[in-house]
């Protein structure tokens, strides 16, 4: 096997993975992980290439810099593409040996400051989740002929499965959070701790079992990255913008009595970097359901903390409480297959490459200037927890900066020239519920998005603790200034909160598959909707809703083209617009800069 290949290689598995993840501390150490085990398979390509970093097309450093490569801010999707002119496979033995190395480095610094678990049984199960596939074809001079054959042959090999017999069968209880590996945390744990100590222990709650590789990702930590935003710190952070320099007393003083109830210190400052005041305390600590967390054993000491939380909350705000919802952000590339299809030669393709490396870490720092907590940020694909106070500006910066930045490559679709661009899902979610739903309810927020024809497309899916999920989607430019324009009129109360619901019960009521029925209903629905928007009142039932928002409302209801779609979407975005205005009110956000008019439609 003498000559140049190109190699590719996959290492996984990837969504059941990064599912499994029930804080979003395990969200985020599993998906830096595969990063990690990623970037370790491209630095070994490397090295086995005379430390050449040019032979890497997927993922590309910029000036072919290692150090780039290495550093904690470079992020890398689970594949990894190269042309070599060392033989394939013992590249591809020596890069399962360094990853498994990799792997082993990282599961033993975390399995060494734990106790009282099955060491070896947990270590078996983290070698075994890995997945490693690789598939090479001799360049020959013609780089898409090549990289066609070698994708065609690793789809294949990842196709067929691997049937071997498990090491650490028992018959231990199944893991809570992937239900197939056994648990290494013995029963008798569970018999001699209480709730308190299990905690500190495992950070499990009496009942959640893991395994070996739920155990690493709830334990681990990333580098000098001890831990990551909770949700509930997420949800907070609308409420924590209001809080100024002359508002660090109380902050102290709260904490104060926090620690004198029995709150270590090691458990109350968790967040890296600190807030300007709030300093390094998450913000799960300003619910009051949160509390049973720190007081396992000692429910008599719950009430004082609460009480200590609603003086600083009325002393600091004024009474104001933390929203319960945060967003959670998915973000996709549109047609990249086809781009990257259409780069015949290897120059084009790893400058494409390049330009993906790029926006990934443009993409931190846009999450990071909206508040956010990045998961992860690849080629073409961003996950993040974002407060709802910042994620609709955090979407569009995302989508307008991934489109600017690949406006040079295009590829074909149906013969027609398509253009990169970037669909996002916002899932809008209650801080306690566990993240893997919430992460389903992303994936389905971006799958809507990817609905739209011809993509470019937003979708945000609401699921509340008290009603059933809403989803509004639509392209970019229509979509978000609609949304922004309706969260303008919710907070300066020129729109009803009742007028929503009133919508979407008059669709759920006419709506229709009669299609002898269907026109004559859709009439009367459409003169329906537009009588209630017009006997509705504003700001508390003193004013009715002025002559230019009603214009802007039935513009969206479709005008002449209305259907029972457009409606729920009024009705849905209505309702979701509601959620974002009160995160900006509570945050004391400005208002977006959006008219009714760039909503009208002409």
């Amino acid at each position: 096997m003498n000559g140049t290949h190109l190699v590719t290689f996959h290492i996984g598995p990837v969504q059941d993975f990064i599912a499994t993840a029930r804080r979003s501390h395990d969200l985020w150490y599993g998906s830096w992980l595969l990063s990690e085990l990623a970037k370790t398979a491209a630095l070994e390509v490397v090295r086995y290439n005379g430390d050449d970093p040019s032979c890497l097309i997927f993922p590309a450093p910029e000036g072919d810099s290692l150090e780039q490569l290495k550093s904690f801010d470079f992020s890398a999707t689970n594949k990894v593409v190269a042309v070599v002119s060392c033989n394939p496979v013992e590249l591809g033995n020596a890069i399962k040996k360094s990853v498994h190395r990799r792997l082993d480095e990282l599961s033993g610094v975390v399995f060494g400051n734990i106790k009282g678990f099955e060491p070896e049984v947990a270590v078996q199960q983290v070698k075994d989740f890995i997945e490693f596939f690789w598939a090479s074809y001799p360049l020959n001079g013609n780089y898409k002929q090549a990289r066609d054959f070698a994708e065609a042959v690793l789809s294949a090999r990842k196709a067929t499965r691997d049937f071997t017999q498990v090491a650490w069968g028992s018959s231990a209880p199944k893991c809570s959070l992937d239900g197939c590996r056994e648990s290494v945390i013995a029963e008798n744990v569970y018999n001699r701790m209480n709730d308190s100590m299990l905690y500190k222990s495992y950070r499990v709650q009496r009942g959640e079992y893991l395994c070996g590789v739920c155990l690493l990702k709830r334990h681990g930590k990333r580098e000098s990255e001890k831990y990551f935003y909770s949700t509930s710190h997420v949800a907070a952070l609308p409420l924590l913008e209001r809080l100024t320099e002359q508002h660090r007393p109380l902050v102290k003083e709260y904490f104060g009595k926090l620690k004198e109830l029995g709150i270590p210190p090691g458990d109350l400052e968790t967040v890296r970097p600190p807030h300007p005041v709030f300093g390094p305390h998450d913000g799960h600590l300003l619910y009051e359901e949160r509390f049973r967390e720190f007081f396992f054993e000692e429910k008599e000491k719950v009430l004082p903390a609460r009480k200590a939380l609603r003086e600083f909350l009325k002393k600091a705000f004024g009474g104001k409480k933390p929203l319960p919802y945060y967003a959670l952000l998915l973000a996709d590339g549109d047609h990249m297959g086809k781009v990257i299809d259409a780069q015949k030669t290897l120059e084009k393709h790893r400058e494409l490459s390049l330009i993906q490396s790029g926006f990934a870490l443009e993409a931190r720092r846009i999450v990071k200037e909206n508040k956010g907590s990045l998961v992860y940020s690849g080629g073409d694909d961003v996950l993040a927890l974002v407060p709802l106070h910042k994620v609709l500006d955090c979407a569009c910066r995302l989508s307008k900066t991934f489109r600017e930045r690949l406006a040079g490559f295009k590829g074909e679709d149906g013969g027609k020239e398509t253009a990169p661009t970037l669909s996002v899902g916002i899932a809008v979610a209650h801080h306690l519920e566990p993240l893997s739903d919430v992460l389903e309810l992303a994936r389905r927020a971006e799958k809507a998005a990817k609905s739209v024809p011809g993509k470019d497309a937003l979708a945000v899916t609401l699921s509340k603790r008290s009603g059933s999920e809403r989803t509004v989607k639509g392209t970019w430019g229509d979509l978000d200034r609609q949304l922004k324009w309706l969260v303008n009129l919710h907070r300066n109360e020129e729109v009803p909160d009742g007028a929503a619901y009133e919508l979407h019960d008059l669709a759920r009521r006419l709506e229709t598959r009669d299609e002898e029925l269907k026109g004559t209903l859709q009439e009367a629905a459409c003169a329906e909707a537009k009588r209630i928007l017009r006997r509705k009142r504003t700001r508390r039932g003193t004013e009715r809703i002025a002559q230019e928002v009603l214009t802007g409302l039935e513009s969206l209801l479709g005008g002449d083209k209305f259907s029972f779609e457009k409606l729920r979407q009024l009705a849905d975005g209505l309702i979701i617009a509601r959620e974002f205005a009160a995160a900006m009110e509570l945050a004391v956000a400005p208002l977006f800069p959006v008219s009714t008019g760039e909503v009208v439609k002409k």
